[in-house]
């Protein structure tokens, strides 16, 4: 349409990577692991956490939910491919979502936890 620009994916990538993505997170893992080794022979094990917590900033009393695929790759997941849901899990990594291109629209998956480090937490 006449004039419109749109923007190009690779800039918004390059520009992506200059930003800052760290995130640490502790949660309950509410489902199996679900461990796959890919064609290359990769290990990749799939966790599912629910993170349940309360805070007074910004709000008093503000209670945060959120559910977040943590996504471990080769020796991690390896490490973690037998781990019990119920598990509490602290981890470290950053954040991505897949993204793909049809009918001339950038179209977004779900975000997910890309791990760098898992550790078990006490109860």
């Amino acid at each position: 349409m006449g004039g419109e620009t749109r923007p190009n994916p690779d800039v918004i990538v390059a520009e992506a990577t200059r930003a800052a993505n760290f995130v640490e997170l502790e949660g309950r893992l509410i489902e199996p692991v679900d461990f796959r080794v890919t064609p290359a022979g990769r290990a990749v094990a799939m966790l599912e956490l629910e993170h349940l917590s309360s805070h007074d900033d910004p709000e008093p009393g503000l209670r945060l939910e959120a559910r977040m695929v943590v996504v471990a790759m080769g020796p991690l997941a390896e490490r973690y491919r037998a781990c019990a849901v119920g598990s509490r899990l602290l981890v470290q990594g950053r954040l991505n979502q897949k993204r793909w291109i049809r009918d001339d629209r950038v179209r977004w998956g779900r975000l997910e936890l890309l791990a760098r480090e898992i550790q078990r937490v006490d109860s």
